[in-house]
């Protein structure tokens, strides 16, 4: 860039020496900060990074892979594993819709306990959600109501809130969840995850999704799918009216505020003073609680100015969800929007960069006042090319909204690490001094430690006060925020049902086989590895046929895809994926595999998660209750003889010793294809009853 051009952008005759914004008049906005200190955490901030740690624990926890004994008995209601699409008919529907109706009819007339009903934020649009939440009373407390209507804890991270409204008691009751739950999501905002859970065990849990619902049918929870939303919600609304008086489950005199804030024009109120922190940083402040403070600084900026879009984004990882379960435990709202739920339900990385992108580029967004907040892990950040967007945004385009992308650098991009017990050499960001490159920026500043970052905090709320008065321009700034790490135990469990397991075994014959006779070490390429990051890691440390592999972590699932259709050492490699992502750009080394007349070899193995909890139902990555499997359909367009190609699906024990053989013969043949689906386990050993259900 021209110094002489964009003279505000740097800071005049440094060399890589500014860390701070350069304010409006120029000035280094840390330069303040010389005779303030550090103190050493007291006894509060010494609670508040326990508390730090436990949520770090319970973020990893969820990723865990258990391995499931292959002789489980599954009953009740599964995630539907689909190999093919299985697109319900109007007729389907029709029937499926009927069932569910006439189900949830008799649940809620036979409900001695009462019934309550939560409304996801997804459900918002529905007339029928409007329709009894407006008719419910908040005149009295709910106790002993025949009917509570509560808005779900999602919806409250949309609202502008500082204050958590009171959550409904209703261990007892028939449950209804109206709108799309997420694993992730429910993680991050700290939802509470026992009272599905033990709804789920009483059978007295609905759950009702777009074309989906969970529901006790007969003696246990089932999942119908195919069904009419619309006609199901409408059918609940009616039947729940009624059974009795609806009333409000957030507290007398509680309605009209939510409501207004959800639906309507809240009255304004005071704009709030711009953050100030005085004295030195530490002891009873944990370095979360600028960011608590921050967050809550822009919740009553909306409530200031209702008609201003004021929105926070959130990615996936493991400092950004420590982040998030702090502002949650403060009864603070996230203050995201329905995209931002949807990312977080997905927990894709990187995925707010291309949010960011779309509110800098497309009109009105670009064109309106606003102020967007958006956070991000320095893995996310990298490898979706974050910070080269953001410099471009900064410079091609003239936003009228004031933006902010908060990037932690910790130099780490995989929690798959805390899953092994050790930090992967794959997974390791070097390159440390990265954003040093561009610190010299005026829009960056790069924050080594809590009096840094408390600093630019309270920057950036004295900036969002001039901007909105009209007396600061509109812009993107860039924190870089350093030395904000979280030290926790690793996950293990048990891991002797890994060395035991039958995909252990067939890795081992398998993978041992086709390695045999190289020279060099083969390749096995990867990228996200929840799915299957534990058994990997014993073959490769633990099992001697490990010894004759490399593992290659492609820096995105596209990233390994491509590595593997290229020229190997030996002429072959592998690729493990997931049942997801792992699928991106799979074809382009489809087809340079397969084509010529030979000289490549390739093994794809698919992996699956497991089902351990209710909430595995609504994992990451999947629509509500199904688990699209696309990887064997979509390799196959890429085959055109049955001789290129083998496509086995591992159902664990009972099909092992088979398959070992079908794969390794192939294997040795030098079929240039071979693909193994490793079907979770409530995928295997199973038989199919013919169970029927009168639709009227």
């Amino acid at each position: 860039m021209d110094r002489d051009a964009h003279p505000a952008v740097y800071a005049s005759g440094s060399s890589l020496k500014r860390k701070g914004f350069q304010d409006l008049e120029g000035a280094d906005t840390f330069k303040s900060l010389k005779d303030k200190k550090i103190r050493a955490d007291d006894q509060e901030g010494m609670a508040k990074k326990t508390a730090v740690k436990a949520l770090a624990a319970a973020y990893a926890e969820d990723y865990r892979r258990v391995a499931v004994p292959d002789d489980r008995p599954f009953v009740g209601a599964l995630p539907k594993v689909l190999r093919k699409p299985q697109i319900a008919t109007p007729a389907d529907t029709a029937r499926q819709t009927a069932i569910v109706c006439k189900t949830v009819t008799r649940l809620i007339e036979t409900a001695t306990q009462g019934v309550h009903i939560i409304f996801a934020h997804d459900a918002k649009p529905s007339k029928a959600a409007r329709q009894i939440l407006d008719v419910a009373t908040d005149e009295s407390t709910s106790k002993g109501a025949p009917v509570i209507v509560s808005l779900a804890l999602d919806w409250m991270q949309t609202v502008p809130l500082v204050e958590a409204p009171k959550r409904p008691e209703t261990t007892k009751r028939l449950l209804f969840y109206i709108g799309t739950p997420g694993k992730y999501l429910s993680m991050c905002i700290q939802s509470v995850r026992g009272r599905f859970d033990q709804a789920y065990k009483d059978d007295r849990l609905v759950v009702l999704c777009k074309g989906v619902c969970m529901l006790p049918l007969g003696t246990q929870e089932e999942n119908i799918y195919g069904v009419d939303e619309v006609v199901i919600l409408q059918t609940i609304a009616s039947a729940a009216q009624k059974k009795g008086k609806v009333f409000w489950g957030h507290g007398a005199g509680t309605k009209a505020s939510l409501m207004q804030k959800s639906y309507g024009y809240p009255l304004a109120e005071p704009m709030p003073k711009p953050l100030a922190f005085s004295g030195d940083a530490g002891g009873s402040v944990n370095s979360f609680d600028y960011f608590v403070e921050y967050v809550k600084y822009t919740n009553l900026v909306k409530q200031a100015k209702p008609a201003l879009p004021v929105t926070n984004w959130y990615d996936t990882g493991l400092l950004v969800s420590v982040m998030q379960g702090r502002v949650a435990q403060a009864g603070v709202s996230l203050l995201t929007d329905q995209d931002g739920l949807s990312m977080l339900r997905d927990a894709s990385i990187g995925h707010i960069i291309s949010k960011l992108n779309q509110m800098i580029a497309v009109e009105p967004f670009s064109t309106s006042k606003g102020v967007y907040n958006f956070f991000i892990g320095d893995g996310a950040c990298r490898l979706n090319g974050g910070v080269e967007l953001t410099m471009h945004l900064m410079e091609g385009y003239k936003a009228q909204c004031m933006t902010t992308l908060f990037i932690f650098n910790n130099h780490k991009w995989a929690i798959e690490d805390n899953l092994v017990a050790e930090t992967e050499k794959e997974h390791v960001l070097y390159n440390a001094d990265f954003y040093d490159l561009i610190s010299e920026h005026g829009h960056v500043a790069v924050c080594e430690n809590d009096l840094e970052l408390r600093e630019t905090i309270a920057y950036l709320s004295k900036k969002t006060d001039l901007y909105l008065q009209g007396k600061a321009p509109p812009g993107i700034s860039m924190v870089v925020v350093r030395g904000l790490d979280v030290e926790m135990p690793p996950v293990l469990g048990d891991i002797s049902p890994i060395l035991k397991s039958s995909e252990m075994a067939f890795m081992r014959e398998v993978l041992g086989k086709f390695a045999e006779g190289c020279q060099h070490k083969i390749p096995i390429y990867g990228c996200s590895a929840f799915e299957y990051i534990q058994y990997l890691h014993i073959f490769m440390e633990q099992m001697p046929e490990g010894k004759m592999f490399q593992y290659v972590c492609g820096r995105t699932d596209i990233q390994a895809a491509h590595m593997c259709g290229f020229t190997q050492p030996e002429g072959k490699c592998v690729l493990f994926i997931n049942d997801v992502y792992g699928i991106n750009s799979i074809g382009e080394s489809l087809r340079a595999v397969l084509s010529g007349f030979g000289g490549k070899q390739l093994l794809v193995m698919i992996w699956h998660p497991s089902v351990v909890q209710l909430m595995d139902h609504f994992h990451l990555h999947r629509p509500p209750m199904v688990w699209p499997s696309l990887g064997p359909e979509l390799c196959k367009y890429y085959v055109r003889k049955e001789s290129d190609a083998l496509f086995v699906e591992f159902e664990g024990r009972s099909n092992a010793q088979h398959v070992t053989s079908k794969v390794t013969e192939a294997l040795g043949a030098g079929t240039p294809l071979v693909c193994v689906n490793v079907l979770p386990e409530q995928e295997r050993d199973y038989v199919s009853l013919d169970i029927r259900v009168k639709a009227c």
